[in-house]
C-alpha cells in the first residue's frame, strides 16, 4: 500500500513538470502567491485560488491550465492538514469536469484517483457510513458508536509503520484523561488469526474508563472503506467528533495527542463557562435558557469565527444536558441560530442539525411518553407502558448491536436498585429477526422484565420515537412523563438516588 501512494505522489508532482522548465518565473510567482494564502482558512483559500485561476484565464488563457496544475500540486502535497480539500476542489471544478485540459492526458487517472480517494473524508465533512464486523461477526456501524470523540485507526499487521504507530497510540489512550473516546481499530486485511493475535498484543492493555475499544474488519473490502476514507496506505488515522464530523485525517499519534489536548481544553473551558452562567439561575427555567442563548449570540455575532464556534459548543452542551429547560434550549438554538442561518454553517452540520431538531421533538423530556401497542413473546399485542403508577425504563435495542449488549449487561448489575424502586424495565426490540429474538428472550433474566417487539409493524414507532440509533433509553416517572431520554446506564445509576 505504501508503494501505491508513492507512485501516485510522484505522478501528481508531474502535473506542472512541462511548464516548470520554460516558465520558471511564472511558476515561482504562482507558488509565492499560494504561499501567501497558507494562514487563511481552507474556504478562503479555495475562493482565492478560483479567483486567481479565473483571472489568469482572462489575461493569458494558454497559462490557465498550467497555473491550475501548479495550484493542485501545491495543495495536494502540502503538509498542512486540510489543504487536500483545496486540491480536490481544483481537480473537481477545473479539470475533471472538462473546464480545463491537462497538458499530459495520461495524468487524468492520477488526478481522478486522488480526488476519488480524498473527496469523501475531508476535514469538516460528515464521516461516510461504515458498517463492519467485530471478531464475533456482529455488525457494528461506526457512526452509531456513542462517544465524544472517535479515532478510526486503519492498520495492517504486516505494515512496519503500523507496528511502530499502534503501540504509541495504545500508550496514549492508556494514560488518556478527558472527554470519552472510542478507538475503532480497523484491520484492513483478511487473516483472522493474525488479526486477533495482533489486537490482543497491542490493544488489550488499554484499561481506561474514558476509552472504549472496538475491533472491526471487512476482509472482502465490501464496504469500500479504502475509497470512502482515503486508505491508500496504512496506517491511516482519523479523528471524529460526537456528531461524526471529521476533525482530523492522516494523523500520527503525536498530532492526535495535540488535537485531543486542544479539543479537551476548549470543551472544558466552554463547559465551565456554561455551567457557571446557567448555574446562576435557581431554578433554571426555559425563558432563562432562551434569554441566555440570545445573549451569547448577540455578544459574539460581531466575530463570525467566535460566533459559530461558541454557538456550536452551546448547542452540544444544551443538547447533552439531562435538564428539560436546557434540552428545550437546544431546540430553540437550533431553530433560530442554525436552521435559520444556513450560510453560517457547513451543509453537513446544517443537515444533521435540522434532522436532530426533528428527532428531538419526538417525545421530549417533560412530555408524557407516547404509548405503543407492541407484541410480547407470546405474540399478543400489549401496551408498552402499563398504567400502574411506577417508574418505567424503556430500552430500545437491536440484537447485533455491540453497545446494546454492553449497556444491557451494565443494566442487569443495577437489578437491586431497580427492584427497590419497583421500576418496570421494558426491552423493545426494533429489528426484524424473529427467531433470533425468541432465542434472546429465552436466555434473559430477570423474568419480570417486559420483552416486546414490533414484528407486525403496527406501532409506527420510528416516526414517534427518536430511534436514529440504539441503544436508546427513556426514563419515565410514575405518571408516564419522560424524566430523561437518550441516557446511558451510567447516567441512570446517578439518577436513581434522586427518584
Amino acid at each position: 500500500m505504501r508503494r501505491l501512494l508513492l507512485i501516485i505522489g510522484l505522478s501528481v508532482l508531474g502535473l506542472h513538470s512541462v511548464e516548470a522548465q520554460d516558465t520558471t518565473v511564472t511558476h515561482q510567482s504562482v507558488t509565492a502567491y499560494l504561499e501567501s494564502l497558507l494562514e487563511e482558512p481552507v474556504g478562503t483559500i479555495t475562493r482565492r485560488v478560483d479567483q486567481f485561476i479565473d483571472s489568469v484565464g482572462r489575461q493569458q488563457p494558454e497559462l490557465q491550465s498550467k497555473v491550475a496544475g501548479i495550484a493542485f500540486d501545491f495543495f495536494s502535497t502540502s503538509p498542512v492538514m486540510g489543504h487536500d480539500a483545496v486540491a480536490v476542489h481544483i481537480a473537481d471544478d477545473w479539470f475533471l469536469n472538462g473546464k480545463l485540459q491537462l497538458e499530459n492526458e495520461q495524468l487524468y487517472p492520477v488526478l481522478y484517483t486522488y480526488a476519488q480517494f480524498n473527496r469523501n473524508s475531508l476535514i469538516g465533512k460528515e464521516a461516510p457510513g461504515l458498517i463492519m464486523e467485530d471478531p464475533l461477526g456482529i455488525r457494528v456501524d461506526v457512526r452509531d458508536i456513542p462517544s465524544c470523540y472517535k479515532i478510526l485507526f486503519f492498520y495492517d499487521t504486516d505494515c512496519s509503520t503500523c507496528r511502530k504507530e499502534a503501540p504509541l497510540l495504545a500508550g496514549l489512550l492508556k494514560d488518556y484523561h478527558g472527554e470519552s473516546i472510542a478507538l475503532i481499530a480497523i484491520y484492513t486485511q483478511s487473516d483472522h488469526q493474525a488479526w486477533e493475535a495482533y489486537a490482543t498484543e497491542v490493544f488489550d492493555g488499554i484499561d481506561n474508563p474514558d476509552v472504549s475499544v472496538y475491533h472491526l474488519w471487512d476482509p472482502e473490502a465490501a464496504t469500500g472503506f479504502h475509497e470512502q476514507y482515503g486508505v491508500l496506505s496504512t496506517p491511516m488515522m482519523l479523528l471524529l467528533d460526537s456528531q461524526n464530523i471529521i476533525l482530523g485525517r492522516g494523523l500520527n499519534t503525536e498530532a492526535l495527542a495535540e488535537m485531543l489536548h486542544m479539543e479537551n481544553a476548549q470543551a472544558l473551558q466552554y463547559r465551565k463557562i456554561f455551567d457557571n452562567i446557567f448555574g446562576l439561575f435557581k431554578p433554571l427555567t426555559y425563558p432563562n435558557v432562551e434569554g441566555l442563548v440570545d445573549a451569547f449570540a448577540d455578544k459574539t455575532r460581531p466575530n463570525p469565527k467566535l460566533y459559530t464556534e461558541l454557538m456550536y459548543s452551546l448547542f452540544n452542551y444544551l443538547r447533552a444536558s439531562e435538564d428539560n429547560p436546557k434540552q428545550q434550549g437546544a431546540i430553540y438554538l437550533a431553530e433560530n441560530y442554525i436552521a435559520a442561518e444556513p450560510d453560517n454553517w457547513s451543509p453537513e452540520f446544517l443537515n444533521r442539525t435540522v434532522h436532530a431538531l426533528a428527532q428531538a421533538k419526538l417525545n421530549p423530556v417533560g412530555a408524557r411518553a407516547t404509548n405503543l401497542m407492541l407484541q410480547n413473546k407470546r405474540g399478543k399485542s400489549v401496551p408498552m407502558i402499563d398504567d400502574n403508577h411506577y417508574y418505567t425504563l424503556i430500552f430500545f435495542h437491536l440484537l447485533d448491536c455491540q453497545q446494546c449488549q454492553s449497556e444491557l449487561a451494565a443494566l442487569k448489575k443495577l437489578k437491586p436498585e431497580l427492584y427497590d424502586l419497583d421500576m418496570k424495565v421494558v426491552m423493545v426490540y426494533v429489528g426484524d429477526e424473529r427467531e433470533a429474538w425468541r432465542k434472546f428472550v429465552r436466555k434473559q433474566w430477570p423474568s419480570r422484565w417486559k420483552y416486546l417487539n414490533d414484528f407486525e409493524k403496527t406501532s409506527d414507532m420510528r416516526s414517534l420515537y427518536d430511534l436514529e440509533y440504539v441503544p436508546h433509553l427513556y426514563l419515565l416517572n410514575e405518571n408516564g412523563f419522560i424524566i430523561a431520554k437518550d441516557i446511558r446506564v451510567s447516567e441512570l445509576k446517578e439518577l436513581l438516588p434522586l427518584l
